[in-house]
């Protein structure tokens, strides 16, 4: 019983530090985990756990980094969700498709009091080297007022130097995975489908 106490005592006292109207010192936007694994598709949740000071956040305003290159943000409920695409510079294949453009930005509007939780969840794909900080800047606004969330470290530098910064840009650490994600590599499964193809007229 006394561990069951210890437990949600642990977890009130990261609910006040998160939601007392703390500076940017102590309090932050972050992604939860801060774990991407390296070219998977993840599932994260950008976590909003204070306003503005006292001012509840109103947009949500985050820059989708080069080293994801799929994304899709899920809908959240009474909120407005805006993508904005940039144009590459230069076109890529993939398989028979040319992409000419790719997402550049998400934006979340509605309203989130300050001292609540708000949890905008989106699919990405990560990529990059293992250990690299791969950083969602992103802008909080309410009303009037603008905290940017978009300060990083330099590439190579560890993860726990972006805690150093005035207003650290919330990121994932690349992290290799346990294997392919779908279980096999993706020339296994073209041969599968492959095989399933020319087998399928058989009787």
């Amino acid at each position: 019983m006394k561990n069951i106490f210890k437990a949600v005592l642990g977890v009130g006292a990261v609910v006040v530090s998160l939601s007392g109207g703390l500076s940017s010192a102590n309090a932050h936007l972050i992604v939860e985990n801060f774990k991407g694994r390296a070219n998977y598709n993840e599932f994260l949740n950008l976590m909003v756990p204070h306003g503005c000071g006292p001012l509840a956040t109103t947009e949500i305003r985050m820059k989708i980094p080069s080293a994801v290159p799929l994304f899709a943000p899920e809908e959240k409920d009474g909120w407005e969700t805006e993508l904005v695409m940039r144009t590459l510079d230069e076109p890529i294949k993939r398989g028979r498709q040319t992409i000419t453009e790719v997402y550049d930005e998400v934006i979340w509007r509605g309203n989130l009091p300050a001292t609540h939780l708000g949890v905008f969840k989106f699919l990405a794909r990560i990529t990059g080297s293992i250990g690299s900080v791969i950083p969602f800047k992103t802008i909080q606004t309410c009303g009037d007022k603008q905290d940017r969330w978009v300060d990083v470290v330099e590439d190579g530098e560890p993860s726990w130097k972006m805690w150093a910064q005035e207003a650290p840009a919330p990121f994932v650490v690349v992290v290799e995975g346990d294997g392919p994600q779908l279980g096999a590599p993706m020339r296994d499964i073209g041969a599968e489908r492959q095989r399933l193809g020319q087998g399928a007229g058989k009787e």
